[in-house]
This record gives C-alpha cells, structure tokens and sequence, in this order.
C-alpha cells in the first residue's frame, strides 16, 4: 500500500468517524430508549419500511434506462437488470466517501456485460446523474416554500423563492451547457496537465470524445429522453416522501403528505453538502430530527425514522454488492476501476 493510499485512507476513515462520533451525540441527546419505544411499534409490520423504497428504484432505472440508445445492445436490457445495476452502483456510492460518483464506473461495468459499449454505458450514467440532480432540484424547490411558510416567513419567502429558483436554473443551464461543449475532454486534459508524468489521460482522450459526442447528440437530437428520465427521477424523490409518511404511520405517528414532503426535500441539501462522509452518516440522521422536531413531531419518532431508512439503506446496498458479485465483479486490493482502463484506450 502506497503512502498517498494510506493518507487517503486516513482521510476517510476520519470522516466516518467524525459521522459515527455525530450520530453518537444524537442518540445520546434523544435518548436510546424513546427510539426503542417508538421502533417496538413496527412488530411484524417492519418488512413494510422496504417496499416504498422499490418503487423509488424502479422509477430510478427507469430515468436511467430512457437515456440509452435502443440499438446499443443486440437485445433489449430489461429493468430489472436496470434496478440492480443501479442499486449496485448507488451501494458504492453510498458506502464511500466520492462525492455520489464512485459507483458510476461499476454501473458502466455491468451495462457492458450486456453488450452496451463502455463509452455509451459512460454517457448514459453522466446524463442520468444529470436528470438526477435536476429533479433533485425541483423536488427541493417544490418543498421549500412549505418549509418557508412553516418558519412563518409567509407571503414574504417570494425574494427568498426567487434566488433559489434563479441560482437552481442558471446552475442547470451550467451543467448542460458544459456537457455539450466537450466536459469530459475537459477533465482528462486537465488530469493530465495536473499530472505531467501520469500517462493514462492520453490515452483516455479518444474515449472521452466519444463519450462528449454522445451527450451532445442526447442534448440536441432527443431532448425528450431527457426530459422523461427527468420526470421518472422527480417521481422518485415524491415516493421517497411517501416513504417518510408510511413509515411515520407503521410507527402510530399522525404525520401529513405535505409534513413528510418538507422533511424528505429539506434533507437533501444537508446530505449533500456532508459529501466527504460516507453515506452522509450522522449529518442525515441529524437534519432528520431537527426537521421533525421543527413540524412538531417527537423527536424520538424522528431518529427512528432516520435508523429505520438507515436499515432499509443497508439492505439495498446488501442487494446492490450482492448483485455486482454474482455478475462476475471481483475486489481487487489495488481498487482500480473496472471500467476506465477498458473504456478510454
């Protein structure tokens, strides 16, 4: 193991226990005990926390799936392959400390053994993290101005509403903007003018126009697969606050669509911006319970929402690792991506 591995090991494992240190405190502050009480209320009615967040994956793989070609693979790929592929990646995503990319290369991977070339593979992932965030966007826009309104900001939030929604289009506008004028190009030169002496980025460099070239002919010849995986994402984040209002119910909690909307949209950018800790461990948990005792609601139920989305969090990305397994992915101790060596000659 080189020193720069082990530094960079380092780094993360302090991270993770700056998140582990923060749930601690949390779990300390609410008491072990009320959360208890709250989760002995699920009895056999526990498996239910999993389903809602099926459906969210579907919607997901579906987004995903509209973004690639249909003559790129001999035979169609069917969703569930999506599903898991998705899941797979998402787990790594989760699980490390990448800022919500490390798991894209595994993504690409299983695509190619499907037959779906590695460079398209690449552009559908990139496009799809781009519907992503966008929906992600509008979904935190749609809940801000309830969460304004129950700080009792009122009819006054519209300034507020309106540097919002002017800073989420123009980093939109951005984002697309970017992508069509060569970006990944972009960042392989830049690798290489960042490492002199490293030799792969000039040999990615074919790849990576391919892959610019495929986002662009997406962006300008077929506007409208974007849009609908777009609108499959947004429909995803919804259900995830559906999965917040039947969980609440499963723990005997009174808790309104519109209660569970503000606390799901309010989450996301906290758990963004906590990007350098795994899976955004403690940050989540902690933005969770603030929200929930902000609408009134125990804060004891509001820790054992965030643990109950933990668990089912954990058994997806069980499902995801298990699934890059049985396609044929073995761990290597030099972590190198699966993907890019192949991808970018």
């Amino acid at each position: 193991m080189t020193s720069n591995t082990r530094k960079r090991r380092g780094v993360q494992l302090l991270f993770a226990a700056l998140g582990l240190g923060l749930l601690g405190v949390l779990v300390w502050t609410v008491g072990l005990s009320d959360v208890a009480a709250h989760m002995a209320r699920l009895g056999w009615f526990a498996p239910i926390v999993l389903l809602p967040y099926a459906a969210i994956a579907v919607c997901d793989a579906k987004g995903w799936s509209w973004l690639i070609p249909r003559d790129s693979a001999a035979r169609p790929v069917p969703l569930w392959y999506f599903s898991l592929s998705r899941l797979a990646g998402e787990s790594i995503n989760n699980l490390t400390p990448t800022a919500s990319i490390g798991g894209e290369a595994f993504k690409v991977y299983l695509l190619r053994r499907r037959g779906i070339r590695p460079e398209v593979g690449m552009a559908s992932v990139v496009a799809a993290k781009t519907a992503l965030t966008v929906s992600q966007i509008i979904f935190i826009l749609l809940g801000l101005p309830f969460f304004l309104f129950r700080l009792g900001w009122g009819l006054h939030s519209w300034w507020v509403m309106s540097l919002f929604m002017a800073l989420a289009c123009g980093f939109v506008l951005s984002l697309i903007h970017w992508q069509r004028r060569g970006l990944m190009e972009k960042l392989v030169r830049s690798l290489g003018r960042w490492f002199p002496r490293w030799s792969a980025p000039q040999r990615w460099e074919a790849g990576a126009r391919r892959i610019d070239a495929l986002l662009l002919q997406l962006y300008d010849s077929n506007p409208r697969a974007f849009l609908v995986s777009t609108v499959y994402h947004l429909l995803g984040w919804l259900l995830g606050a559906v999965e917040i209002w039947v969980i609440f119910a499963l723990l005997g909690i009174p808790v309104g669509l519109i209660e569970a909307l503000i606390i799901e949209s309010m989450v996301q950018p906290l758990t963004a911006a906590a990007l350098v800790i795994p899976g955004a461990l403690g940050v989540r948990e902690t933005a969770g319970v603030f929200l929930s005792r902000l609408l009134g609601i125990d804060v004891g139920a509001g820790l054992a929402l965030m643990v109950l989305k933990r668990a089912r969090e954990a058994v997806y990305n069980g499902i995801g690792l298990l699934f890059l397994t049985r396609a044929g992915y073995t761990w290597r101790a030099e972590e190198r991506s699966p993907v890019l060596p192949e991808m970018l000659p």
